[in-house]
Formats: C-alpha cells, sequence, structure tokens
C-alpha cells in the first residue's frame, strides 16, 4: 500500500479528567455520570447532536430495559431519568410500571396495556442536549476520534478532528462509546470480529399513515409476495412502530456489511435508501392505507448491530445468559433476547427469550490499557452474547458504570487510578444511589442472594 508520512506538532484543547468519546446511548450514560460523581468532563460525537441509534438510526424505544416476560424493567438509573424527560413516564414511576419490551407492533399486540418505553427522535435529541449540558458537559459535536497515542499502558492524548482541523485532547481516562471501539482498538487492545457479522441496517419513517396491527401483517405480506418475484432483496421483519399514531418507523432493511469497512459503510446508505424507497412504493401501490402515505426521513446515518468486540478481563458468553450467571462484579443487567440477525435470510428469525443476567464490570476493561472503558455493543463478549447485550438500554446502562468508575479513577490524584483498582463495591453502591438496578430479582420476582 502507497503510504505518505504526515507530521504536525497540534494544539491541546482539552485536559479533561474523562474524555468520552461517542454520545449515542452508552457515551450519555459515560458522560453524565462521570460528571455527576465530580469528574470534568468532555465528550464528543461525529454528529450535529446526541443520541446515537436513537437519532442517528432512529429507533422507537429501550430494548433490553425489561424482562418480557413480567413487564418488570432489569436496567434503571439514567433509563429512568431519559424516559422521564421526554414525558412517557412521570418522576418516580419508573420501577413501579409494567412495560412492553419496546414499540414494534409486533410486541404492542401481545401486551397493549403495558407502558411503551417510547424514544420519540427530537424529543430523545432535546433531552440529551438538556441532561448532558445541565450535569456540566463539555459538548463538541461535529467532533471524530481520529487516532490515540499511548504511552505505557495508559492512553495519554485522544486525536480528534473537526472544523479546528486535527486537535488533541489529553485525559486521565477515556470512555470509549464509539459503538466500534475506534479507541480501544486504535490504542492496541485486542479485538475480535464475527466471521459474519449482523448486518447493517438503515431505518426510514413513513407520514400520514395509521399503524394497525392488522396493517403489520399486510406490509410484511407485501414483501414477501415482492421478494418471490425479485422485486425486492434481503430484509428483516418488518418490525414497525409509531411515535404520533400517523406515523410508521419502520426497521426492516437489512444489508451485510462490516461498519468499520468505509465502503461497506457507503454501500450500505446507498443501498439502503434504495431498498427503502422500493419498499414504500410496493406499499403504495398496494395497500389502501399508503394511499396519502409521504416518505418522511430515513436515519441519518446506516446503523450496525456488530463489529468489534473487544477482548476484555472477562467475556460474556451465551452460556452465561441462558443460566443468568452472577457476577459478584455486576454493574448492569441485561435480559434482551439472543438477538441475532442472520446475514443472508429473510423476514422474520428466532429471537430466544433468556431471563435476567449480570454484565461483569470486567467486559469493560479492554486488556493492556489501565485508563480506558469501553461501553456499549463493542464491550467484551462472544458474538452470541453479543446478540443479546448490545442493545439501547443495556449499553446506557454500561456507560453509567463507565462513567462512574472513570470518574473514581480519575480523583484520584494527579494520574489517577487504574481501571482495574476502582473498588467494586463502591462504584456498585454509587450505582445503586443513583437509581441502578443490580438485583435480577426485583424483574423475575424471586429472590436473589450474591
Amino acid at each position: 500500500m502507497l503510504t505518505v508520512q504526515y507530521r504536525k506538532s497540534l494544539p491541546v484543547v482539552a485536559e479533561a479528567d474523562v474524555l468520552v468519546c461517542g454520545t449515542g446511548l452508552a457515551g450519555i450514560g459515560a458522560a453524565v455520570a462521570a460528571a455527576r460523581n465530580g469528574a470534568s468532563v468532555m465528550a464528543v460525537d461525529r454528529m450535529g447532536f446526541a443520541g446515537g441509534f436513537f437519532t442517528n438510526i432512529i429507533g422507537s424505544a429501550f430494548d433490553g430495559f425489561v424482562y418480557e416476560e413480567t413487564g418488570k424493567p432489569v436496567v434503571g438509573g439514567l433509563v429512568f431519568e431519559m424516559l422521564e424527560r421526554m414525558g412517557v413516564i412521570k418522576p418516580g414511576q419508573g420501577p413501579h410500571l409494567s412495560y412492553n419490551v419496546n414499540g414494534d407492533f409486533t410486541e404492542v399486540e401481545k401486551h397493549p396495556g403495558r407502558v411503551i418505553p417510547r424514544t420519540d427522535p427530537e424529543l430523545f435529541k432535546r433531552a440529551a442536549d438538556d441532561v448532558l449540558t445541565e450535569s456540566g458537559v463539555r459538548l463538541l459535536f461535529h467532533t471524530q476520534v481520529s487516532d490515540v497515542i499511548v504511552k505505557g499502558d495508559r492512553v495519554d492524548t485522544v486525536i480528534v478532528s473537526n472544523k479546528d482541523g486535527l486537535v488533541a485532547v489529553r485525559p486521565k481516562t477515556v470512555v470509549d462509546a464509539t459503538g466500534d471501539g475506534d479507541v480501544a482498538a486504535w490504542a492496541g487492545c485486542p479485538y475480535e470480529k464475527a466471521e459474519s457479522l449482523q448486518p447493517m441496517s438503515l431505518h426510514f419513517r413513513i407520514a400520514f399513515v395509521e399503524l394497525t396491527f392488522e396493517l403489520r401483517r399486510k406490509c410484511a405480506a407485501v414483501l414477501e409476495k415482492a421478494r418471490a418475484k425479485g422485486k425486492v432483496g434481503l430484509y428483516g421483519g418488518p418490525w414497525p412502530a409509531t411515535f404520533s399514531g400517523r406515523d410508521i418507523y419502520f426497521n426492516v432493511i437489512r444489508v451485510p456489511g462490516d461498519a468499520t469497512d468505509p465502503d461497506d459503510w457507503t454501500h450500505a446508505e446507498i443501498q439502503g435508501r434504495r431498498d427503502a424507497w422500493t419498499m414504500f412504493e410496493l406499499w403504495k401501490e398496494e395497500l389502501p392505507e399508503f394511499k396519502d402515505a409521504y416518505f418522511f426521513t430515513s436515519g441519518p446515518t446506516a446503523g450496525a448491530r456488530e463489529s468489534r468486540r473487544i477482548v476484555g478481563d472477562y467475556t460474556l458468553t451465551g452460556d452465561d445468559i441462558r443460566q443468568a450467571k452472577r457476577q459478584d462484579d455486576v454493574v448492569v443487567l441485561g435480559a434482551w433476547r439472543i438477538d441475532r440477525h442472520p446475514e443472508q435470510e429473510t423476514g422474520y428469525h428466532e429471537q430466544p427469550v433468556v431471563p435476567p443476567y449480570d454484565i461483569s464490570y470486567r467486559t469493560l476493561l479492554p486488556q493492556g490499557i489501565d485508563n480506558l472503558w469501553v461501553a456499549g455493543r463493542c464491550h467484551s463478549a462472544t458474538s452470541e452474547a453479543l446478540a443479546s447485550s448490545r442493545v439501547t438500554a443495556n449499553a446506557m446502562g454500561m456507560g453509567q458504570a463507565a462513567g462512574t468508575a472513570a470518574a473514581m479513577a480519575s480523583s484520584a490524584g494527579v494520574g489517577g487510578k487504574g481501571s482495574r483498582e476502582v473498588p467494586i463495591g463502591e462504584l456498585q453502591d454509587r450505582l445503586l444511589a443513583a437509581d441502578v438496578i443490580l438485583d435480577s430479582g426485583l424483574a423475575t420476582g424471586k429472590s436473589i442472594i450474591r
């Protein structure tokens, strides 16, 4: 490969206690938690707003928030607060309500009386801006991580790019909430990547149409018939939801690819838009409910379900999840199904239901670096386990744990402590004080003794 030598002195624009890279669900959780635990925090994001999956890709509700057999929450903390800020629930209601697993009408039909933990993208942008700024986080949008400088076993400097060009941030601690584990990978931490990744997806919204349970089935039937005639390619579901009652959000596009490959990501954007318009035109042609329908928007970006999985001090496995294995260093619970989208198949896929399980603090600790945490779908898990732990509520919970730990570490003297020196008991106490749920018995109704 042809190379170019490039050298430049870069200005240091910040020396925060905690640098959070990415302000998706994990990044919001990390930045807010770190700031509320006394740290000076800078958070950067490549987009012009926070929210990750809910705003970059368009998501309808917190996945992984509840144990679906009971409808009881397994992830609390900032998830409760964000639902309150969006007006979905009233202050203090969080732990006491029964919730649907998400906003997908496939699930809503099963439990129509349960509360939907809905996350309208514009409401979420506003709520995210408010919670971050009110917590004292210094935000830099339109800013992307570009490189990492490591000295010894610590991240010394993170290089970011924005309208100032290339600039440097020198933090005491770093939380990698990029989704793809960019910071950890570029810092030299080991990672894995499945041979067959879950497909990427571009979500989209249709306006001026009323979603019903029957219309969901009709939309699926149209796609099935079109697929048989060769009019559409790969797709998943469809899984529709609504924000207003007069619009439909679709999770249906399925494009194989690797989000860490710029060519694959570009292809997913272009193919995703083509497929979305093809589907919309088929529904408009064949279903009278779509008579006045209008293609409102596609997500600002195509999203990835899986890419790099950082190798941490502990790796969450499928057996851990199925057996609800308890962990002494639990920092967040999971309960989402083992929801692995097949790369080359169409329609609905098997999603085995699992009991609430523990996610270990050690899955947030990349091997080889002592002042770095990962949070979200890049945490240390097998590909099978990640099919459950990757989702939004779990990501926010991981971020809240990582940010709390980073603040604790950065407060310990000039250089700060290492991530592995954080007292687990104190970390858990701080999380519990912030309304995080660490006892799966609250969701199952069974007493848990650790």
